[in-house]
């Protein structure tokens, strides 16, 4: 598991920052997004980064089971309203089991985007601190 800095004042959904090669990215605890039961990280935790996003964001997830190549005739757009401000766009059957798309620009609302910017902000600012140290 990555070293993460927790500044004071983090949301308790965002379980850190990491230092990605001098890029802040903060690091979001999918259980408590989504209401799951806690796990807490150990030392083959997996973060997953997402990097075609307006700012680099990280999930700390349970487990990776697999990476998939869904075709994208099987990929099925979900319905408006099926999720909680539309953040699962679509969905798939793959192997038997349902496969949701989510979209990280709908995983908060506009206020929680701007917290979590604010945060990135702050703690780049502190890596570009140490840099020039």
């Amino acid at each position: 598991m990555a070293l993460l800095l927790t500044p004071p004042g983090l949301p308790s959904l965002i379980a850190g920052l990491l230092n990605l090669r001098g890029t802040a990215v903060p690091i979001i605890r999918v259980d408590r997004l989504f209401g799951q039961p806690e796990s807490p990280p150990g030392l083959y935790t997996p973060l997953i980064i997402l990097r075609d996003t307006d700012r680099p964001l990280g999930m700390l997830v349970s487990a990776v089971d697999e990476i998939l190549t869904v075709p994208e005739a099987e990929v099925v757009e979900a319905g408006p309203g099926a999720t909680w401000n539309g953040c699962t766009t679509a969905g798939a059957q793959v192997q038997g089991r349902t496969i949701h798309f989510l979209s990280p620009e709908r995983l908060f609302e506009a206020s929680e985007r701007s917290v979590l910017a604010e945060f990135q902000v702050q703690a780049q600012a502190r890596l570009q601190g140490l840099e020039t140290t």
